[in-house]
């Protein structure tokens, strides 16, 4: 009896430590793990990234100006200060100053900061879509913890059910009623329920900790949810045809809007391309100087020695060894590739948008046949539980009806969950947040 008992105060002990901790909602949840989750963070990083390319673009617009300077050493005949050459040793300094500004490059510049603006739109797309799949994986996560702390509790109440039962038979054994055997057949059922039991318990402390881990919290001993009320008879489902929900996800959802950004994003790198037939026209702007050793003062030769130039260049391509053509051919081939790229994610949108709708019309169906096996394996039950207190049938097939029952509350409980899950995902996609 010593390993019951210990295992007994183990499982209240646990039990109670789950009631104890702190619990929290869904909304809590999905909003803790977009703030905290790893990946999303990863997501943010790479948009952020993406702004400093978009800012780098639009300083191409900018002039670039240049400083330099330098000193050399000369031996034996070397050109002086004057301009003519003499023997012996001499040192010179020079340093330089220039600008230069692009004016003009087939928009090339222009359509690089239109490329990298739809890039990065795209990247903002992609991580509201990072965060929805983090929303619908948590709520998902999230009903799996409250199916599994109902799942334990119904396994708790037939523990309970069957020690009633087992102190009843050892009371009747000890009068001499039944025969020690029916006792021995109703230990066996405790035993197996107290399995079942540490199995649910099992179950539920485990999708705890996978529910935690989503939030990245360190300590998830001190974890819990909070059981909202659920009367799936109350959530009614609105049966909008498929074709009304995929219009409104098409033109809203982040998965539709990160594609066709980055369509647009190749549709201006073919203008890039194509922006190398044209000629390029810069302007240019220089000032230097230098100090000759010698006896020329210092002044007189920074006066003497200064030169500015002002210029304009101008750049025509004639022969690139079709690099440029190269460059068009391929863009209009990513151009193709982003084209099909926003087919096919329309296309997958569809295809998620019809199976959630059919799981969603189908699950309420399966809720209500699970709720009339729960009725009609109750009523069986009740028939058996007479039989077998009146002597009319064995602990086993008292046991068995019993194990129908709650075989049929676990199919109602999943198929509740089931259709609550598919409710939601159905509003995910109609716009509706994710709530409990």
């Amino acid at each position: 009896m010593k390993p019951f008992i210990i295992s007994l105060l183990i499982a209240l002990f646990l039990t109670g430590s789950v009631s104890a901790q702190q619990k929290w909602t869904l909304e809590q949840c999905i909003d803790h793990a977009l703030k905290q989750n790893i990946s999303l963070k990863m997501s943010e990083l790479t948009k952020q990234n993406q702004e400093i390319t978009l800012e780098n673009a639009r300083n191409q617009r900018l002039p670039s100006v240049y400083a330099s300077g330098s000193q050399a050493l000369s031996f034996g005949q070397s050109l002086n200060s004057q301009g003519y050459y003499e023997f012996g040793n001499s040192q010179t300094y020079s340093a330089s100053l220039s600008a230069s500004v692009n004016l003009f490059s087939g928009f090339q510049v222009n359509n690089t900061i239109e490329a990298q603006r739809f890039n990065l739109l795209a990247s903002v797309e992609d991580l509201k879509k990072a965060q929805e799949s983090m929303s619908v994986s948590i709520a998902s996560a999230y009903l799996q913890v409250l199916y599994n702390k109902e799942i334990h509790q119904v396994a708790v109440e037939q523990e309970k059910l069957t020690q009633i039962q087992l102190n009843r038979y050892i009371d009747m054994a000890a009068l001499g009623k039944i025969p020690e055997g029916q006792v021995s057949e109703i230990r066996a059922q405790f035993a197996n329920d107290k399995l079942t039991t540490a199995q649910a318990l099992s179950d539920l402390k485990l999708s705890l900790l996978d529910l935690s881990q989503m939030l990245e919290l360190e300590k998830w001993s001190d974890f819990d949810v909070v059981v909202p009320s659920l009367e799936v008879e109350a959530l009614s489902l609105q049966l909008v045809p498929a074709e009304e929900i995929y219009a409104y996800a098409s033109t809203h959802k982040p998965a539709i809007k990160a594609s066709e950004m980055r369509l647009k994003s190749s549709e201006k790198e073919l203008k890039v391309a194509e922006g190398g037939y044209y000629p390029s026209l810069s302007l240019g702007a220089n000032y230097d100087n230098g100090f000759y050793g010698g006896s020329t003062s210092l002044a007189d030769q920074l006066e003497t020695n200064s030169r500015t130039s002002v210029g304009v260049s101008l750049s025509i391509p004639i022969f690139s060894q079709f690099d440029t053509r190269n460059s068009v051919r391929s863009a209009k081939l990513n151009i193709k590739n982003a084209e099909l790229e926003v087919e096919n994610s329309k296309k997958t949108l569809y295809k998620e948008i019809q199976q959630a709708w059919f799981n969603a019309t189908t699950a309420l169906e399966k809720y209500y046949a699970s709720k009339e096996a729960v009725t009609q394996s109750d009523i069986a039950f009740k028939f058996a539980e007479e039989k077998f207190n009146n002597g009319r049938s064995t602990a086993y097939e008292y046991y068995e009806a019993r194990m129908n029952v709650a075989s049929a509350l676990s199919n109602l409980l999943q198929a509740k969950y089931n259709y609550v899950f598919c409710i939601k995902i159905v509003d995910f996609y109609k716009g509706e947040p994710l709530a409990l």
